[in-house]
């Protein structure tokens, strides 16, 4: 009988000698990619011209009757990771311009020679989540941009989505993101009223983000 409580003890302390490592990693590895970042982003989009219908369908075609737009954009600001899986943006700015001579579909709509004719820079915060497996970190964001009245469209706002990802360096003080265009992300855009109406649209984007970390906390 001693000799099985023995062999029961040694069980028990091998399987706690292999999990609690393995319980330490998981909170390490959400632990140590914390900080306030600097970043800088690029992206170009393909963007549906219609309201409130399909855009793409599973293949990425554009099936959008009206056509669609091209746009190239610039953005910065700060981007926070918690080091308990909740990611944030603060600052963010955002300029677009729009790519006229690549209309899909000519001509729809006059044709703005910066962002949507919403002027130079657009003020963004975003919320979202990060996960990291293997060495890999996946960062979903949802993003609103709020307007100043009056504009082209009358609009209060916008919401958009990024997905971004990417490796994650032993050296956490620099980060490179994509965004690699393999998602349809949705965008709503907001108008005046209590609640706010709304209407619907799709874009497929890529984006390269590079952040460079400011603070540790």
């Amino acid at each position: 009988m001693r000799r099985v409580f023995q062999w029961c003890a040694a069980l028990a302390a091998l399987i706690l000698a292999l999990y609690l490592p393995w319980q330490n990693g998981r909170a390490q590895d959400v632990d140590e990619l914390r900080g306030r970042y600097a970043f800088t982003l690029t992206e170009k989009c393909v963007h549906q011209l219609s309201f409130n219908v399909p855009g793409f369908n599973s293949n990425f075609q554009l099936v959008d009757p009206a056509g669609a737009e091209t746009y190239s954009g610039a953005s910065d600001g700060i981007m926070i990771f918690d080091g308990n899986r909740g990611a944030s943006i603060e600052q963010g700015r955002a300029t677009n311009i729009m790519n006229a001579q690549n209309r899909l579909v000519q001509p729809i709509i006059t044709p703005v020679p910066l962002g949507f004719g919403l002027g130079p820079a657009l003020p963004f915060t975003c919320t979202g989540t990060y996960t990291l497996n293997a060495g890999k970190i996946t960062v979903p964001l949802t993003c609103n941009a709020t307007l100043s009245l009056p504009n082209v469209f009358n609009s209060t706002g916008f919401q958009s989505m990024f997905s971004l990802e990417g490796s994650l360096p032993q050296n956490r003080g620099h980060l490179l993101l994509t965004d690699i265009g393999n998602t349809v992300q949705p965008v709503t855009i907001f108008f005046p009223g209590n609640p706010p109406p709304s209407v619907h649209q799709q874009r497929i984007c890529t984006r390269s983000v590079t952040l460079v970390r400011i603070s540790p906390e």
